[in-house]
């Protein structure tokens, strides 16, 4: 009897054991990567992997270079370092979020572009908003010969639009010429040198640069009085709007550069035309 308790006791015990060391060998999964060069021209966000906490979603792109034809693709993220969240913010993590597989099947050397958006059930309204703070984000790809490659990168979430409007709650009434933004930037002390925006649309005229039912775009840069040479200015700017827009699904692109960065910040906002 005292032999069966025993025995007990230590079958209990080395499940403890066995679980703990699960536990530090999926947090260190994390800091795991295998050929990480075969990674190139990453971008997380920018190709300095910020990315402004009004975004909806994380834009990741990279080309891989591969040995064998590429199997499967996914993303994984934890919190680390986030230690400030505010009403309404929530921390974000995401596992085995795979990528469609008609982005890379039977490819040896894919180029993948694609979006993660943080509420996959309300991705254009998302019921919350991402805390601030800096992401481990990791990216794995599997061959089909059985091996698999990872790398994991830090993803800068920051406030870099505060007090953003975008027409009445990001749409605008058909028939108007003229949609509202404004937004204060936050440069920190650096300065701002241009800000940009960026029309994306479903072409539906015929004769233009794309074919009808293809997205297309348009580019206005700001006037250079609204900031130029500004530590966070503040931008009231009124788009003009290409006349005859239709009713549907719209997005504008906010690049902003600044003094002593080489990357430009992007926010992406999807706007409706009712």
């Amino acid at each position: 009897m005292k032999n069966t308790f025993k025995s007990a006791i230590l079958f209990f015990v080395s499940l403890l054991v066995i679980s703990c060391s699960d536990e530090d060998n999926i947090q260190n999964t994390f800091e795991e990567n295998i050929n990480p060069e075969r990674f190139k021209s990453i971008e997380l966000g920018n190709s300095d992997f910020v990315l402004p906490q009004s975004n909806v979603d994380v834009h990741i792109q990279f080309d891989y270079e591969g040995t064998s034809k590429v199997s499967k693709i996914y993303f994984d993220v934890e919190p680390s370092n986030v230690t400030n969240v505010k009403p309404g913010e929530l921390i974000w993590e995401l596992k085995n979020h795979l990528v469609p597989i008609d982005r890379y099947q039977g490819q040896l050397n894919p180029h993948i572009h694609y979006h993660v958006y943080f509420d996959e059930d309300n991705k254009y309204s998302p019921s919350f908003t991402t805390a601030e703070g800096v992401y481990n984000f990791k990216i794995t790809v599997e061959h089909e010969d059985g091996t698999k490659s990872i790398i994991t990168k830090k993803l800068h979430i920051i406030q870099k639009f505060k007090d953003l409007e975008i027409g009445d709650n990001n749409s605008i009434a058909f028939g108007k010429d003229e949609l509202h933004t404004e937004f204060e930037y936050v440069s920190g002390n650096n300065t701002v040198t241009e800000i940009k925006y960026e029309f994306w649309f479903e072409e539906w005229r015929e004769g233009q640069n794309v074919e009808v039912g293809k997205w297309d775009k348009v580019i206005t840069v700001l006037p250079k009085d609204l900031y130029e040479g500004v530590k966070n200015p503040h931008i009231h700017y009124h788009y003009d709007l290409i006349p005859g827009a239709p009713v549907g699904s719209y997005w504008l692109n906010i690049y902003a550069k600044e003094s002593g960065e080489s990357e430009t910040v992007k926010l992406s906002i999807p706007i409706e035309i009712k």
